[in-house]
């Protein structure tokens, strides 16, 4: 491993911990994978050498992560079966309804993120309430049923199944928080300007996260482009908010580098704003150890970075290793670090290392691969930062001159709408996505690519045996696929 990474393996070990003692890996898995690990920095000539104290550190780090999940077991109640009161302070909106119930997830004071199950002679809430009802674990899933419903809200961080038998009448007056306040405030702005329905729902997911002006068929669209990414608040929408100020950063006069700290914490109010989703507070982190290495004159790479941000993640929710966003979250950013060492065509390699680097997550979970991400995603990194800009000045302008905010709004709106009228006629003459019917190989060759995009990070004869590895096996089934035909 170079130096520029030393964390990473401390890293891997806490995380690997924490998983292990929320019983997201058996003991056998968590033994095999320690060895693992160990075994492949004892026997490559890694520049971060291995030794004797590093390997303590090294398991150190997994007894951490093993203790912090055990604090959260002790201090965070499970699923009883039994009758509790909820105070549900927020209700994720387009819940499914199917046969007698409602089914959605939203959050509580008392226990955080849980599912629901809600029957539908009982509202739906569209406000704050408490409701008195069975709170159990998630049914284990069924070979009868096609959708996991089990897996699909604990990778959303729910914990549990929330089952009402009775909702109070009156809902809570409870004080607004900030990200409602937010969202209440863009979506008033967005309201404001006439933006029609498909393209508002759009800037709202790119300004604050909601997605609830955006229906099942444009959110399949999306996905189907490689685009759903832009719907959920991340790393590029963080950069969108903080890149001006964060050119004044390079400036070696002091007061211009002090609007640069002011710009930071723009940001950080902007992703509190959206609900500090994991992949935004992520590369909050990002930028604030690289702003403030910058200022006090010091160089750590992204890295290291992106560890000191793992970890401030597993130590605030250790669910969060678990959740399949986070997990895309990581593992878009590594892939795309892997290749910013260079900065030729970074318009066409951050893409491709990113869809790549996430390719065993799609194939597994969503069953399909975009065909056409490439084009799409360098296409939409330029229309998204034109809207970007027209709907930040929009809204920074609303107070002051609303005419011309109202202006830049709607010709924001416009520009969406348009992109979505050709992305809609692409999807009806060629097929965005492939559908994946045995994810096993994607999987295996996604390994390869991540020989690939480690190379420079790992050792080069490891890197290399692991791409080779994947390669062959892929190549040996399908020359048996074809031998079968």
């Amino acid at each position: 491993m170079r130096t520029h990474a030393p964390l990473l393996p401390y890293t891997i070990a806490l995380w690997l911990g924490c998983t292990f003692g929320l019983n997201g890996v058996t003991a056998l898995s968590y033994v095999f994978y320690t060895w693992l690990i160990l075994g492949c920095w004892i026997a490559f000539g890694w520049k971060y050498s291995f030794t004797s104290l590093r390997m303590l550190l090294f398991l150190v780090c997994g007894f951490i992560g093993f203790g912090r999940s055990c604090l959260e077991i002790h201090n965070r109640p499970y699923p009883d079966g039994g009758f509790h009161l909820m105070t549900i302070t927020s209700c994720k909106p387009l819940a499914v309804s199917h046969g007698e119930n409602i089914y959605g997830y939203g959050r509580t004071e008392e226990v955080g993120k849980v599912a629901f199950i809600w029957p539908k002679q009982i509202k739906f809430p569209s406000s704050k309430l408490r409701a008195l009802g069975k709170w159990e674990e998630f049914p284990h899933p069924s070979k009868y049923r096609s959708f996991d419903f089990r897996k699909y809200y604990e990778s959303l961080g729910c914990r549990g199944v929330f089952k009402p038998a009775y909702t109070s009448e009156k809902a809570l007056q409870l004080p607004k928080t900030f990200p409602e306040l937010f969202r209440s405030k863009m979506a008033s702005i967005i309201e404001r300007a006439e933006v029609e329905t498909p393209a508002a729902g759009f800037l709202m997911g790119l300004s604050t996260g909601d997605k609830s002006m955006i229906n099942r068929e444009m959110k399949d669209l999306f996905a189907n482009a490689g685009l759903a990414h832009l719907l959920a608040v991340s790393g590029y929408h963080v950069g969108l908010v903080g890149f001006i100020p964060l050119l004044l950063l390079r400036s070696r006069r002091r007061e211009i580098r002090w609007i640069a700290m002011i710009g930071l914490m723009l940001i950080w109010a902007f992703i509190i704003a959206c609900g500090s989703p994991w992949s935004a507070v992520r590369a909050g982190i990002m930028i604030s150890v690289g702003c403030l290495s910058r200022w006090f004159g010091r160089s750590i790479l992204p890295w290291q970075s992106l560890a000191l941000a793992a970890w401030v993640v597993v130590w605030i929710d250790p669910w969060a290793p678990q959740q399949l966003g986070t997990q895309l979250s990581f593992a878009a950013t590594a892939g795309i670090l892997a290749v910013v060492s260079s900065p030729k065509w970074l318009i066409l390699r951050i893409p491709i290392a990113a869809q790549s680097a996430t390719m065993a997550w799609a194939a597994s979970a969503f069953n399909q691969l975009p065909i056409l991400f490439l084009p799409l995603n360098v296409l939409a990194s330029l229309v998204v930062t034109l809207v970007g800009v027209l709907l930040g000045l929009g809204a920074g302008l609303s107070g002051v001159y609303p005419s011309l905010s109202n202006e830049l709004v709607m010709i924001g709106g416009n520009v969406v709408n348009q992109c979505l009228v050709y992305l809609q006629r692409i999807n009806d003459v060629i097929p965005l996505a492939y559908e994946i019917k045995s994810s096993q190989m994607y999987i295996v060759a996604s390994v390869a690519v991540w020989g690939w995009l480690l190379s420079s990070t790992i050792p080069q004869m490891l890197a290399r045996i692991i791409s080779a590895t994947a390669v062959a096996f892929v190549t040996l089934n399908l020359l048996d696929l074809l031998v079968n035909l």
